[in-house]
């Protein structure tokens, strides 16, 4: 579920994959460790067989690096911070987009910057990350840790909720033009992107929607995907930036991988983690969507489908 219109046919005929992997890593998510996928790296043709190492590498050199995660898996929040690690090592210093963290709550982030503490949980507490509804934040405090000992700059890349519910319809009040047009919603979708993204979030939901919500529901993703691209490429960033979201919002064919891609398209990396599940071949991870993908083992094996089937019944 991501954005933007759709003019990647050029890009998709050469990311064509290959696949390197993730040697040695010490898993920490549970299920399928085994699987002969885990620790696989799917990447460009103009990367044989990349190791992690190379990922490292090519992110240290991209001015906008985009680190797509799955919320409640803690490798990849680790490969994350690692990734990071290593870019700070090669003298870069990149601003911090963050998903979780909402426009509204800029101010604490610049609070924390101006004035740094050791202990990151002092910026969750201000930001009541444990009413968020986010995974444990202790999976993000890394990310927090390292930002602060380097001084880099902490920048929100949410919107606030009373616009997500505006734009929701919840509350009887739709965005004005302007509104729309300052979240970028002022230009619609090619056919056949708006299509595979209103198909994306219907799936995403277990396919319970109604079809007259999904416009809405991609009206939000779009907006959200167009907060952060803005975030990333604001022009106090004198480094680039480096997003930590939803490996959707990462996108290349929508969403804030084609939005920066438009801007700075020889500038950009983005990577997904992929969790792996049984059944799973290489044609499920060796795709276009992103340039890089990593694959590990889950995290959950719950059917969420059937958690949100029963969460709707009771509604």
């Amino acid at each position: 579920m991501r954005i933007k219109r759709f003019c990647m046919t050029a890009l998709l005929g050469v990311l064509i994959s290959t696949s390197g992997a993730l040697a040695g890593s010490n898993w920490q998510s549970l299920h399928f460790r085994d699987h002969e996928l885990v620790g696989k790296i799917y990447a460009n043709p103009d990367r044989q067989q990349p190791t992690l190492d190379e990922v490292k590498q090519r992110a240290a050199a991209a001015r906008f690096v985009l680190l797509g995660e799955i919320h409640t898996n803690p490798d990849h929040h680790r490969l994350q911070a690692e990734i990071l690690q290593h870019m700070i090592d090669q003298g870069r210093r990149p601003a911090i987009v963050i998903e979780m963290i909402t426009r509204a709550q800029q101010p604490v982030l610049d609070y924390f910057v101006a004035n740094p503490t050791d202990n990151a949980d002092d910026i969750a507490a201000r930001l009541e990350w444990g009413k968020s509804g986010w995974p444990d934040f202790a999976m993000y405090k890394p990310i927090f840790q390292i930002a602060l000992k380097h001084r880099l700059a902490l920048r929100a890349g949410n919107l606030e909720k009373s616009t997500i519910r505006r734009l929701g319809g919840r509350v009887g009040s739709k965005l004005t033009d302007d509104e729309r047009a300052q979240l970028g919603l002022n230009t619609p979708l090619a056919a056949e992107t708006n299509k595979s993204l209103l198909k994306e979030i219907a799936e995403s939901h277990c396919n319970m929607m109604p079809e007259t919500v999904l416009p809405r529901m991609a009206d939000i993703q779009r907006a959200r995907d167009h907060v952060m691209a803005s975030a990333l490429m604001d022009p106090a960033n004198k480094d680039g930036a480096v997003l930590i979201a939803g490996a959707g919002h990462t996108r290349l064919d929508w969403g804030v991988g084609f939005l920066i891609g438009d801007n700075e398209p020889d500038r950009v990396l983005s990577l997904a983690f992929r969790e792996v599940f049984e059944g799973a071949t290489e044609a499920d991870f060796n795709k276009s969507t992103h340039h890089v993908a990593i694959v590990t083992p889950r995290s959950e094996i719950k059917d969420h489908c059937a958690v949100f089937r029963k969460t709707k019944m009771k509604g």
